[in-house]
């Protein structure tokens, strides 16, 4: 673009002059015409330019920490455009690492990819600071509307976790017997007085004849403890990697076995923050979450503060996770 105004300037500057020393209708009309050529240029650009739309999205929805994470850009306009050059800038909203980079499509390109590192777990966010294409003699740029940002999960690598025997407490799974909701068939039961509501046909006739009393027999069903997963959201990139690295295979495990569970960590600002896990896309959900909080080089632990449960009212198994290993339920 600078060229181009060099140019314009000398073409600018040979009217001005053969205004001066020719002083006829053409000489003015000249000077006129250059000085309106970048007007007129700037008025047939903009219905390209305006009707063009820029589009920002993830190439994958997740990377291998380590490898590299990619955006795909494309490119769509009315009418064939003379130039356009993108800005971006990334940020891996864990740990705070970013950094720019730029796009320019060639003549006829509507679609391209740009690549950032994934060098630590984390969510990896991408967005345009400035787009921007020119006018047809290539002298006024004109802005282009942004797009909304995109995101990659930078999920840990895959590793070997050896899980302690007794982990989920035996057969049962550390069941307890709870009465059923709403009662039905059932091996295990247990005998009370009746209460107000309590439909007729769980009463137990037999014995309430003896004790010339109503007895209701209540169904009883083995409900698991709550099982809570939880980790330090603080600590070098390095030791972060190694905590969600064993963090994710322990889940993995469990969901491997029908167990659902939940994550929690402590909240930088105070309090503590995670969501329940039953399948794999709620695991990346979970992580999603994580990963878009910053984690500081020091903070509070979720050790020292009390740990609750949105939901649950019953008995929780709680295993703490770090870089070296598993602590806590009973191991």
């Amino acid at each position: 673009m600078l060229h181009r105004r060099i140019s314009y300037a000398v073409l600018l500057g040979a009217a001005v002059l053969f205004q001066i020393f020719f002083r006829f209708y053409l000489s003015t009309f000249t000077l006129v015409l250059v000085l309106a050529l970048p007007l007129l240029s700037a008025a047939l650009s903009l219905p390209a330019a305006l009707g063009c739309a820029l589009t920002l999205a993830p190439a994958a929805p997740a990377a291998a920490r380590g490898d590299e994470a990619a955006f795909a850009l494309s490119l769509s306009a009315p009418l064939p455009l003379p130039r356009v050059k993108v800005r971006l800038a990334w940020e891996n909203q864990l740990t705070g690492e970013g950094g720019r980079l730029s796009w320019s499509p060639g003549p006829g390109e509507g679609a391209g990819q740009v690549s950032v590192p994934a060098g630590h777990c984390g969510r990896l966010v991408c967005r345009v600071e400035r787009a921007w294409t020119c006018d047809l003699l290539g002298l006024l740029p004109i802005p282009l509307r942004r797009p909304a940002p995109a995101a990659v999960l930078s999920l840990p690598a895959a590793v070997e976790l050896e899980v302690p025997e007794g982990l989920l407490g035996g057969p049962g799974g550390g069941a307890t017997l709870k009465p059923r909701p709403g009662g039905g068939p059932g091996e295990d039961y247990d005998l009370r007085d009746y209460r107000p509501g309590d439909p007729m046909r769980a009463v137990h006739w037999k014995l309430s004849s003896k004790r010339d009393e109503l007895v209701v027999k209540e169904v009883l069903e083995p409900q698991r403890a709550a099982l809570v997963l939880t980790y330090d959201h603080f600590g070098p990139p390095e030791v972060l990697d190694q905590t969600f690295a064993k963090l994710c295979a322990l889940s993995r495990w469990l969901l491997s076995r029908g167990r659902p569970h939940h994550i929690r960590w402590a909240v930088p600002g105070g309090g503590t923050a995670g969501r329940p896990v039953d399948g794999e896309g709620a695991l990346l959900s979970c992580l999603e979450l994580a990963f878009s909080t910053p984690a500081p080089e020091t903070g509070p632990s979720i050790l020292d503060l009390p740990l609750r449960l949105p939901g649950e009212t019953g008995r929780v198994r709680h295993i703490h996770v770090t870089p070296a290993g598993l602590e806590g339920g009973g191991l």
